[in-house]
């Protein structure tokens, strides 16, 4: 994330009376989660139904317990919460979004695939490259790789 905040996606963010919106549906947050060793971990989310949550690509199902958790809260709230060796949730900015169709979710699934298997290509072909003077020849199946990539 850069660190100059001209360029920030909750530049702007504010309420015209001077507040962040409340958490809810389709919101987009900036979190900072806590440890019980105060190690902090920045997420960034959107709250979504749970048809259309992907966590790794930042989509967070709105009946998870974070994201349960969130909803109602505004920026600049620290809030309490027991998960693991979580201890509570920073809440950074809180910006209104608009709805995700779930055929955008499933466009992103389908992206997350493909960069998955092109990755599996990669580590096949290092592999390949690498295990010749270790444990003999090594020969990608290329063929089987590039019918799984689609």
């Amino acid at each position: 994330m850069p660190e100059s905040s001209s360029n920030l996606w909750y530049d702007g963010c504010m309420e015209p009376n001077g507040k962040f919106p409340h958490i809810s549906l389709h919101c987009r947050v900036l979190v900072e989660l806590v440890d019980t060793s105060a190690a902090v971990e920045r997420r960034e989310f959107t709250i979504v139904t749970a048809k259309q949550a992907d966590f790794k690509s930042g989509l967070l199902d709105e009946n998870t317990p974070l994201g349960r958790a969130l909803q109602g809260h505004s920026a600049g709230e620290t809030i309490p919460y027991q998960a693991g060796d979580l201890i509570e949730v920073r809440i950074l900015a809180v910006a209104p979004g608009e709805s995700t169709s779930s055929e955008a979710a499933e466009e992103r699934r389908a992206d997350v695939q493909k960069a998955k298997a092109q990755s599996e290509i990669i580590n096949q072909m290092i592999f390949s490259t690498a295990s010749g003077s270790k444990w003999g020849d090594y020969d990608v199946d290329m063929d089987k790789l590039l019918k799984d990539d689609k």
